[in-house]
């Protein structure tokens, strides 16, 4: 069966078979839309047209798009293809990333640093030794699920060849914007390299969980000399071992990667030890009603300061939570008791709160601003990632015999902005005296790696870490459900 898509000035037939799924037809096919939630229906992102002949609309769609139901809108994760169709849609395109990084290189030649994460892919271009461009996009392979482990069984469900050509096909969309460099250092969950470097991931989602090779890498890919920093672990990979580059030795801290899955590197004395846990993709502003990757008009804070206030993101007109948005709307609603600690949002006749919060409160949730809410479904989402986070920690500390460092780190692209003031009163951590925001942790530390030098430090430091496996310890379910409630 053909379907034809209009984007842009092209129009591209491609072929399908009876009964599959728009969205994933349209991103195995390198056409890349908006789908933030996985295909779950949730981020309503996914917007297409029919340009004839629409299939009848789900009731879901009717409240969300509402008028333009009529005009053939659809939500293309919603809608099997029985029939024939045409379509016109908006593709994704890279978006202007803020990283503030100080590489490390050894010739002034252009090198590309690359964080491919489960959610989004993130590229900083260097040349003459400067961060000279940065971007971001949607991961495409979110259009066959929003963790890894959907993804390792779409894999072996005969889905392997598709998420690889996918990710690499990604890749040379993103190298095709720049003059062609000389190396790429890639950093990346071992999902992520997996699918990227060809190996089978079927054995992370297997138990003993092990990853299809551990420690550094060197390779090619489109010619281009290739370098991935050690692999620790089926769950700790590059991403987290290139952070060593802008961590500490002298000192004893919590490092924390906040993503779709969490990773930990903790350092006591001479001791480092690693572990990880599921978290769910909400901070990346995924997974959440309304919610945005990083990007202009993105709500990364929002204040009471004469008013109820929301900041975007250059100050441009709002169109979604991001991540770090959404950690400063729950850590301001707990404080004045719009969200209870249940997690629940009390309804307009419970709260006592100032009357500027109060008249936010309506059926959809709680209104940020014109047409963008924080729903109770996002706030589920948000302790979905905080009980994660918190029984961790606690497990992992418990482990090894060690007290709540003082010293914090937190990685991730959402953090750049957040306060030490919003982490703990969100409950994303209930401990530290001394955060350090170091927003894409991973980029940060992959721009550093094109010098021999720190390569060899970061090398050396990955071999002492001690890989702790926590998410299958026992005590973890009963303390994550605990943790769920705020104040806990």
């Amino acid at each position: 069966m053909k379907l034809k898509v209009k984007h842009g000035d092209k129009i591209s037939e491609l072929q399908f078979k009876k009964g599959e799924n728009l969205l994933k037809i349209l991103h195995k096919n390198g056409i890349f839309i908006t789908a933030y939630c996985g295909g779950k229906g949730i981020c309503k992102k996914c917007l297409v047209k029919f340009l004839d002949s629409p299939p009848k609309p789900f009731e879901h769609e009717k409240a969300v798009l509402k008028e333009k139901i009529d005009q053939g809108y659809r939500l293309a994760c919603l809608h099997n293809l029985e029939n024939e169709a045409i379509i016109e849609i908006e593709e994704v395109k890279p978006v202007f990333a803020q990283i503030e990084a100080e590489p490390c290189c050894d010739d002034d030649k252009p090198h590309i640093a690359l964080d491919i994460g489960t959610t989004t892919i993130a590229v900083a271009y260097i040349e003459n030794k400067r961060i000279e461009r940065t971007l971001n996009t949607l991961n495409p392979q979110i259009a066959f699920g929003s963790d890894v482990i959907t993804r390792i069984a779409y894999s072996n469900e005969g889905g392997f060849r598709i998420l690889n050509s996918i990710i690499k096909d990604a890749i040379k969309g993103f190298l095709s914007r720049f003059k062609k460099p000389v190396s790429i250092v890639v950093c990346a969950n071992p999902t992520m390299l997996s699918f990227f470097l060809g190996f089978n991931p079927k054995s992370i989602g297997e138990y003993p969980y092990t990853p299809p090779f551990k420690g550094s890498l060197k390779d090619e890919f489109e010619g281009i000399d290739l370098y991935v920093p050690p692999v620790i672990s089926a769950f700790v990979g590059s991403d987290i071992t290139a952070a060593l580059s802008i961590l500490p030795e002298d000192e004893d801290f919590l490092f924390v990667d906040i993503g779709t899955n969490c990773e930990f590197i903790l350092k006591v004395g001479s001791h480092y030890y690693s572990s990880s846990v599921p978290a769910g993709p909400a901070l990346e502003g995924t997974n959440i009603d309304y919610g945005s990757i990083a990007q202009d008009g993105a709500i990364y804070r929002v204040s009471l300061e004469n008013g109820f206030k929301v900041y975007t993101i250059n100050n441009k007109k709002p169109i979604g939570i991001a991540g770090s948005g959404l950690v400063s709307a729950v850590s301001l609603l707990r404080k004045y008791g719009i969200i209870d600690r249940n997690g629940k949002l009390v309804e307009a006749w419970e709260a006592e709160a100032p009357f500027s919060l109060i008249n936010r409160i309506k059926k959809e949730g709680f209104m940020l601003t014109e047409g963008i809410y924080l729903t109770q479904n996002s706030i589920r989402n948000f302790q979905l990632v905080k009980a994660s986070l918190n029984a961790g920690i606690k497990i992992l500390f418990d482990k090894v015999g060690a007290q709540e460092p003082k010293k914090v780190f937190i990685g991730g692209g959402f953090s750049r902005t957040l306060t030490k003031e919003e982490i703990i009163g969100s409950g994303l951590l209930s401990f530290g005296e001394e955060f350090v925001m170091l927003g894409n942790s991973s980029i940060k530390g992959g721009v550093r790696l094109f010098c021999k030098e720190e390569r060899d430090r970061v090398e050396r430091l990955a071999e002492r870490i001690e890989y702790i496996e926590i998410a299958n310890e026992k005590g973890f379910e009963d303390l994550y459900i605990k943790s769920m409630n705020f104040d806990v």
